[in-house]
Order: structure tokens, then sequence, then C-alpha cells
């Protein structure tokens, strides 16, 4: 009498989710839709030694040694050899944020490259970190801090603010006078909707969609930094196309509210669900032509189907041509 009592109130569900199945369409500023070409981060990195130790840095690393080595001489200390077990060879990087200052601190990151237990309580020498034109950016030196469990060691750490900017980087953002405009998920619907936005705000803008790109031309009588202020705020309705992501792992589903799914019949652990375009007698569990993933993930899970059957009867149905929306399978 239960499962009755549960097929009667899902059946019931099932029409008012068919009959009412509106969903409210979300307006979203440009800005969290696109990436302007040019404006980049800068990914730099350097080579270092972390001193002061207690007893958990490199045991037998000639690179290690050799470093020191020379750190002594040019401190003008010849033929010192020291054997300790307080040094670490380590790798030093970090990320230059666009238009970065001389004088800005940043964070940097250190990750030991021999063979040392931890570099907690640790102090970075001086480094120079560099990028890919092997120009110095920053110089880097500090205390490092380490996260996590430490009693499992720990060999990498972070400086917070050790990083020094030492050559300023300046991103074209405006190239012959156009500016260019990246969604960050390419779709045509959405970047023709962000052109027309734009058009309607500054006709002598003259957006075009090329090279996955929406190319803009620099009014007249308007800085680069008002036009862009102000396109990044205008709001557009995106529609992207439907996606269903699943997690296999963690049993997550990830859907959009209006995804349709198409006339079928779903068998799973005796359980049976027929999705049909009329209603046709003798159906266990009876869903219209062109109801919602949403409407039958719901229903699935108010019987109390595991998610990982979902899944399952999600794939399955998109390998039978009834789930009309890109599945992606993590």
């Amino acid at each position: 009498m239960k499962m009755r009592n549960k097929i009667i109130i899902l059946c019931t569900l099932l029409l008012l989710f068919i009959q009412v199945n509106l969903y409210a369409q979300v307006a979203v500023k440009i800005k969290d839709l696109i990436a302007i070409d040019g404006l980049k981060e800068n990914q730099i990195y350097g080579y270092g030694l972390v001193i002061g130790l207690q007893g958990t840095g490199d045991s037998k690393v000639a690179l290690t040694r050799s470093s020191l080595s020379n750190v002594l001489k040019n401190l003008g200390l010849n033929n010192e050899t020291i054997n300790s077990k307080n040094i670490a060879a380590v790798l030093v990087t970090a990320t230059l944020p666009p238009y970065v200052r001389v004088g800005d601190r940043i964070d940097v990151t250190v990750s030991s490259i021999g063979d040392a237990k931890s570099l907690e309580g640790g102090v970075l020498l001086q480094s120079s970190l560099k990028g890919a034109d092997d120009a110095t950016y920053v110089v880097a030196q500090g205390m490092l801090s380490i996260a996590g469990d430490k009693r499992k060691g720990a060999t990498i750490g972070k400086i917070v603010s050790g990083g020094i900017v030492e050559r300023e980087i300046l991103p074209e953002v405006v190239v012959n006078g156009t500016i260019k405009l990246a969604l960050l998920n390419f779709d045509f619907s959405v970047a023709n909707e962000v052109k027309t936005a734009i058009e309607k705000k500054y006709p002598d803008a003259r957006p075009v969609i090329d090279k996955g790109f929406i190319q803009c031309s620099l009014p007249q009588n308007i800085t680069t930094a008002e036009f862009i202020s102000t396109i990044e705020n205008i709001e557009v309705v995106p529609v992207y196309s439907a996606r269903v992501v699943v997690n296999e792992s963690n049993g997550t589903i990830v859907m959009g509210g209006d995804i349709r799914v198409s006339q079928a019949v779903i068998s799973k652990s005796g359980v049976t669900i027929t999705i049909e375009e009329t209603n046709k007698k003798g159906s266990l569990y009876l869903m219209k032509d062109a109801a919602t993933v949403k409407d039958l993930v719901d229903s699935l899970n108010y019987i109390g189907m595991s998610t990982q059957d979902i899944i399952a009867i999600l794939k399955a149905m998109k390998q039978a041509g009834c789930l009309h929306a890109e599945l992606i399978v993590q």
C-alpha cells in the first residue's frame, strides 16, 4: 500500500510539473561572461634557498651545497664548508596580476626540490623570479608559513606579500583602436546577445563576432577605462546550450531547470517510468513528451532511487536520443 500511495502522489506531482513549467530568466552583467583580450596574469618563477630549518632540510643534495657555497662567496666568505640539514633547495613561483606596478607586493609559493622533510620555520633567502622572457620581475624573501597538516611534513610553503615587484607590466588592451572581448564559455547565441547589447549602447563601437572574439572599435571622445567599465555593467540574458553535468565519484548532478526529455520508457531496479506523447493505460509512471530533466530527477529522488541509478538513467536516455542536452560525465 505504501508503494501504491507513493505512485499516486508521484503521478499528481508530475502532472503539476508538466502543467506549470515556467523558469525565470536571469540577467547577467557582461563582465561575468567575458574576459578582455590582453588583460591577463603572468606566471614567474625562480630558484632559491630556504635556511633556518631544524634538521629537516636536504641531506645529500649537491645542488643545495653548491648554492650555499655561492651565497657565502658573495658575502666574502671563501673556502667555507658547511654540512647541515638546516638548508633546502626550492623553486619559488608567483603570479603577476595585470597592471602591476614597481614596488607592489605579491604572495609567493615556495616548493622543495630536494629531499627536505619539511620547510616549516624556514626563511627564504633573496631570490629573483623571472618571466618567460628571462627578465627579472620580482625579488622574494621572507619567513615561510605552512598550511595544512604539519604532522605529515610540509614541503610547500607561502610567503604572504613576500615578493616585491621590480618591473611593471603594461598589457595592451587596445590594439589598432580595437578591443577584443572573449566569452569565458563561447556560444554563438550568447555572443550575439552581447554584441547586440553593446551595439545598442555604443553604435559607434560597431561590434562584430570574428574568430571567437567580439571585436569593438573604441568610440571617439571616450576613454578606454570608461568604455570597458560601461559595457561590463550592461546586463544581458544569456541562453547557453543545454547541459547536464554529472560527477559519478560523488554523485553530483547539475542541470538547467528547463532541459527537455522526449518520449521514452525507462526500467530500472524493478521500477518502470514511461515518458510518452499521450496518456496510455497501464503505465506505472507517466510523463508527457517535453517534460524536463528536473521533473524526472525530482520524481526519481522522491521514490528513493540512488544518485548512481539516476545517473545511469540519464546516460541511457542520452544514448537513446531522449535527453535533449549535452551530457558531461566527470
